[in-house]
């Protein structure tokens, strides 16, 4: 495993979340690379570069706000610029306490002074 690319990863979600909280669409999408990749694997569902992802985020923020955790992350290398992050989540709705449990792969590549996004794979149980 590639454990030195935990703190880059933590520093990412931190900042998505925290723009999540917030309602920030476009600060919730600053993670992808403009043209990544999102794919809902449980509904056959990809968003290909930016705009599709915002549409994504927006459709997310309307659910309400939740609580997420990591409950796994794996980390490995890929290339000398890229990093793989293969983890389990948990999301609480705030309003009525339901919990959902998923899976999430992530692909990043370093795009200047910057770790971007290319690809995330998801699916909620």
């Amino acid at each position: 495993m590639a454990d030195q690319y935990a703190p880059i990863f933590e520093a990412i979600v931190k900042k998505n979340l925290a723009a999540f909280a917030a309602g920030d669409v476009a600060g919730a999408a600053e993670m992808y690379d403009e043209q990544a990749v999102v794919v809902d694997k449980k509904q056959a569902k990809s968003y290909f570069g930016t705009d599709e992802i915002k549409q994504m985020i927006e459709g997310f923020l309307k659910l309400g706000k939740v609580e997420f955790k990591n409950m796994r992350k794996e980390f490995y290398g890929v290339g000398d610029t890229g990093f793989l992050v293969d983890s389990d989540f948990e999301m609480t709705f705030s309003e009525n306490g339901v919990a959902m449990k998923g899976s999430t792969q992530h692909l990043y590549y370093k795009k200047g002074d910057q770790w971007k996004c290319v690809y995330e794979g998801f699916e909620m149980q």
